[in-house]
């Protein structure tokens, strides 16, 4: 359950897109032994400073952000774990979000959870929705200190390219609080539902707690 940490003020105060970047490309090259691909690349060089700067403007400076955070037992990782205190509950509170540059993709008739992305070879990919509720749910069923705490862990795609017409339908896909989709064009409804479920609060010791939980498959996936 690898991460690089970064409050969002200091990821904003970063030297460069380039520099960030490269920092989180030896993070996974340590952690991983391979080496980021291009597009990957660019990635952490385009989304992380739009996220950042949308959390800065919520209010949010001192969230703590978990980049290329590795679930338990498998090689997957989520882009971004927010990690911060709840503002009504005081408790902790965690959202995933799952960055996308995609400029415009449409919902595939292959299948109800499936994309078409315009210019991205290999054909459909996972609905981005779709693909961080799972990782909502994954986390919730296999780290400790959230087990019988599903209500602290939310999770949000964001195409911060695109407008609503570019991705006509997929928002019809969205399901619940784990699964909800924002475009630039709705970066305002984006930036209440960060401040609804994270407060202004240093984030330091939720991160924490994340980073050392133990692996504890629930009861359910045990039965």
């Amino acid at each position: 359950m690898t991460a690089l940490r970064l409050s969002v003020d200091n990821l904003l105060t970063s030297p460069n897109e380039a520099v960030l970047a490269e920092a989180i490309a030896e993070h996974v090259r340590a952690t991983t032994g391979r080496r980021p691909s291009s597009s990957e690349f660019r990635s952490w060089q385009r989304s992380l400073p739009v996220l950042a700067r949308d959390l800065a403007d919520a209010g949010l400076h001192r969230v703590e952000m978990l980049v290329e955070y590795k679930l338990p037992l498998t090689s997957r990782r989520v882009d971004v774990v927010l990690a911060g205190v709840h503002p009504r509950t005081g408790e902790d509170s965690y959202v995933v979000v799952e960055l996308k540059q995609w400029s415009r993709a449409e919902p595939s008739e292959s299948g109800e959870h499936l994309v078409i992305v315009e210019g991205m070879p290999g054909g459909e990919t996972l609905h981005p929705a779709e693909q961080v509720r799972r990782y909502c749910e994954y986390m919730c069923d296999f780290l400790g200190v959230l087990n019988g705490k599903p209500n602290v862990v939310y999770g949000a795609a964001y195409l911060h390219n695109a407008m609503d017409l570019d991705v006509d339908g997929l928002s019809e896909q969205v399901q619940d609080q784990r699964s909800r989709l924002f475009t630039k064009q709705r970066r305002g409804e984006f930036l209440r539902y960060l401040s609804e479920r994270l407060s202004d609060k240093p984030g330091a010791d939720a991160a924490d707690r994340l980073l050392r939980s133990a692996v504890a498959p629930s009861k359910q996936l045990m039965t």
